[in-house]
């Protein structure tokens, strides 16, 4: 990209709110690229997803594949049973890492896309029995917004995968203990406003124990007033026509380049 204004952002946040399949093949294959480049994968282990709406399927990662060699054009189309409706370069996909994925598709209609990532902060801070703290203007958007859920098995099965979607209810951020991070959104966009701030905001929390000084605790008033206004800002911004998670992926983008537009 040569030059860069506010016009031409503007109109790429726009373009990318389209829900057509070929439009999320694009955008989901830009947040694999967004998360190897901030050192959120686990080469081949963890799976970020987006539901494709106009029928019961979804989008996944070619099990084999690291994170940096998706494209739009090898992500695999499945649907909600697991089973493989597409895949244009013959990629399988790994069943037990998609078993979440399904699981609340089938069963929160209002999700569009799933993101879940076992990061070294992100696994720090599961591996605690705290709650994440929230000190911090950016850790106070969770307040109301988080919830946990205790690692029962390697590989999820129905009885934890009801146990999951029951401890995710009314929630958009989970910290699976001693497992690592996933987050939801009604979009791509607003699914990964939620993980990039509880990224940043696991690392603010085992930085702060690391001091080993006394922790500076702001007023529960303080910190729900200040979710609040995240809240307003998520999804609606009253100054422009694009929203905050939507100005945060595009400038995601453009860390990695706009590879696919």
């Amino acid at each position: 990209m040569n030059s860069l204004s506010f016009n031409k952002i503007q109109e790429n946040i726009i373009d990318a709110r389209q829900t057509d399949e070929k439009n999320l093949r694009k955008q989901l294959a830009y947040l694999y690229r967004i998360f190897e480049y901030y050192g959120w994968c686990d080469l081949i282990v963890t799976h970020l997803s987006v539901r494709i709406p106009s029928e019961n399927a979804l989008l996944i990662l070619p099990f084999g594949l690291s994170f940096d060699e998706v494209t739009p054009e090898n992500l695999v189309k499945v649907d909600f049973d697991g089973n493989i409706i597409e895949s244009p370069c013959n990629f399988n996909i790994n069943q037990n890492g998609t078993t979440v994925h399904r699981g609340i598709y089938r069963n929160m209609p209002h999700i569009h896309a799933v993101l879940h990532t076992h990061s070294e902060y992100g696994v720090a801070v599961a591996n605690l029995e705290d709650e994440l703290l929230l000190l911090d203007q950016i850790a106070m958007m969770f307040y109301g917004k988080i919830g946990y859920h205790d690692f029962e098995t390697l590989f999820i099965n129905n009885n934890e995968q009801e146990q999951l979607l029951h401890d995710m209810q009314g929630k958009s951020a989970m910290i699976l203990k001693n497992h690592g991070l996933l987050t939801v959104g009604q979009s791509i966009a607003e699914a990964f406003w939620f993980h990039y701030y509880l990224e940043s905001s696991c690392k603010r929390h085992v930085l702060t124990q690391s001091i080993g000084g006394k922790i500076k605790y702001p007023h529960p008033d303080t910190v729900k007033h200040t979710a609040d206004k995240y809240e307003q800002w998520r999804n609606k911004n009253e100054h422009m026509a694009v929203s905050d998670s939507e100005l945060l992926f595009d400038a995601a983008k453009r860390k990695v380049g706009y590879l696919f537009d």
